[in-house]
């Protein structure tokens, strides 16, 4: 799977809101970032799915263009 559709992004950010960790902690943290990549595989993307480094990236470009969904803690 190479580039990420609209609906995989919609589905991402769904996500990462339940995963209720913010960007920053998220990427920093490899542990919380492969459950949230094995989480939205499993769900999502079934059939091939995304590595921990796309999902980072992607995750990275939502966050710099102000479409990743803010957290509140």
């Amino acid at each position: 799977m190479g580039e990420w559709e609209g609906t995989e992004i919609e589905e991402l950010k769904l996500h990462y809101k339940e995963c209720d960790i913010p960007s920053d902690e998220l990427l920093k943290d490899e542990e919380q970032l492969q459950k949230l990549t094995s989480y939205f595989n499993a769900k999502s993307t079934p059939d091939q799915g995304f590595s921990q480094k796309k999902m980072a990236d992607q995750l990275l470009k939502l966050r710099k263009s102000g479409k990743l969904p803010r957290l509140r803690r």
